[in-house]
């Protein structure tokens, strides 16, 4: 939350990876993937420079986001991601529902393709972004909760 009161919606416009895939078993399935921090955007250009800066992602230092997926779990119907997540030079296990849809034709390319969803929550101060100015109010200038979307496709080589 900005100033305790409206959620900042960003993304990351450069992202690139590798998916391995295994439709008879999807618990097989892993994934590495880089982000890029300074393709942050939020259609706020003085807010994109802020989560840029030193204070949040410091992108001239840390350059990359890590996300990698070690393994995929089922309970049920239902598919959760074990994977390691590095930012700001921290690394920490997370764990989060996915869905994954396919395998489907990609028309565009003709290739096998599918699609990966999920989403989870992390506390930034645990990856070592610690910034904690304080409102007037004595609320906080920028909250804690980071939640993460991912909404991937990925398309067979």
């Amino acid at each position: 939350m900005r100033f305790g009161v409206v959620k900042v919606v960003g993304r990351f416009n450069s992202v690139s990876g590798t998916v391995s895939f295994s439709a008879s078993d999807p618990q097989k399935t892993s994934a590495e993937i880089t982000v890029l921090t300074d393709s942050y955007s939020a259609n706020n250009p003085d807010g994109e420079n802020a989560v840029k800066s030193p204070a949040f992602l410091d992108t001239k230092n840390f350059p990359e986001i890590k996300f990698t997926v070690k393994l995929l779990t089922k309970a049920g119907q239902t598919l959760s991601a074990v994977a390691d997540l590095t930012i700001h030079g921290v690394t920490r296990e997370v764990t989060f529902p996915v869905a994954i849809t396919g395998p489907v034709l990609d028309l565009p390319t003709q290739k096998q393709s599918i699609g990966i969803a999920g989403s989870l929550t992390i506390n930034r101060q645990d990856y070592g972004i610690k910034m904690s100015a304080k409102l007037p109010s004595g609320g906080m200038v920028i909250g804690n909760d980071v939640e993460i979307e991912i909404n991937a496709l990925a398309v067979a080589r």
